[in-house]
């Protein structure tokens, strides 16, 4: 999977994780307003929406830390490649082609991790707990 591909997929996944909070909270306020629910049901679907909101923002930490940990193997892979460039090793332009590219990928990953930060400060911001 593309590094780009990849940083959407993760964001996709965080968002839907987080649609599904809200809807879950929103189910909550209308049993709770509509039939009187009992008080253990409600604790219960509490308790449910509590879970999914952290298993969701511990999802988001370990996408920022794949994608920073992708950035920096593409970082390495990209030295590597310009260090066979200047001994003269194999194909020096094709070396340096790659060293670019791989360039490129870290950046996407590095964007990606921003992006997913973003998106936790913003989940942040709209639940009230702060993100470790």
């Amino acid at each position: 999977m593309e590094p780009r591909d990849a940083a959407a997929a993760a964001a996709q996944r965080a968002e839907a994780a987080g649609q599904r909070t809200r809807d879950i909270a929103q189910r909550l306020t209308r049993l709770a307003q509509d039939r009187g629910s009992e008080q253990s049901d409600v604790e219960a679907a509490v308790e449910r929406a509590d879970e999914a909101r952290e298993r969701a923002a511990e999802s988001l930490q370990r996408s920022i830390q794949g994608h920073e940990r992708a950035a920096q193997s593409h970082e390495r892979a990209a030295q590597a490649h310009e260090e066979a460039s200047r001994r003269g090793v194999g194909d020096t332009a094709e070396h340096d082609r790659r060293a670019v590219g791989h360039r490129q990928d870290a950046r996407a990953d590095l964007d990606g991790a921003q992006a997913d930060r973003e998106l936790a400060e913003d989940r942040d911001r709209t639940t009230g707990k702060m993100t470790p």
